[in-house]
């Protein structure tokens, strides 16, 4: 099952060792995304290592591993998703029953496809309370988080470990 961590502003990034567990537990791809805007998608653990050591603390932070159940292992299967147009990132833990098509995980089927559509008829956007009793109804036992400029929003379970929370603690 992937894992996600949420790192608050002014929470240091886990030590090395703990990112390489969890990378053992979730081989088949990385990516993060920062509130200033700083990502990468990659296979390479020692790249996303190099970069994620850039990282800045007052920058609020998703990170992703990602375990391949839908799609191919590639870098353009990796989470976070973005949507430029509306500049939201997005990263699920989970498996939702999507149908997979186009080498598309079941994430981003429902990202594009769901999440993103009903956003666009939503009355008031990104807060619109209509949104997320959809949002919540496709999500099941999935973990889900949404970044949109400083507003983060996370749904499902998740476990706080230092100030850094994780979508689920598997790899420990």
């Amino acid at each position: 099952m992937c894992c996600i961590l949420y790192i608050p502003s002014g929470v240091k990034t886990p030590p090395i060792t703990t990112l390489k567990a969890i990378h053992r537990a979730n081989p088949h791809g990385i990516g993060f995304v920062d509130a200033d805007g700083n990502n990468l998608k990659t296979l390479d653990l020692s790249c996303f290592l190099q970069a994620v050591k850039q990282r800045h603390t007052d920058a609020a932070c998703i990170i992703h591993f990602r375990l391949a159940t839908h799609g191919s292992i590639s870098e353009k299967n990796c989470h976070p998703f973005h949507d430029t147009a509306t500049d939201i990132w997005f990263a699920h833990n989970g498996v939702l029953p999507i149908p997979s098509h186009d080498d598309m995980t079941d994430s981003e089927i429902f990202f594009r496809e769901g999440f993103l559509g009903a956003l666009d008829s939503s009355r008031i956007g990104f807060h619109d309370p209509d949104l997320w009793r959809y949002v919540e109804q496709v999500r099941g036992s999935s973990r889900f988080i949404f970044m949109h400029g400083d507003d983060i929003r996370m749904l499902g379970q998740w476990y706080e470990r230092q100030g850094v929370f994780y979508s689920n603690l598997n790899w420990l």
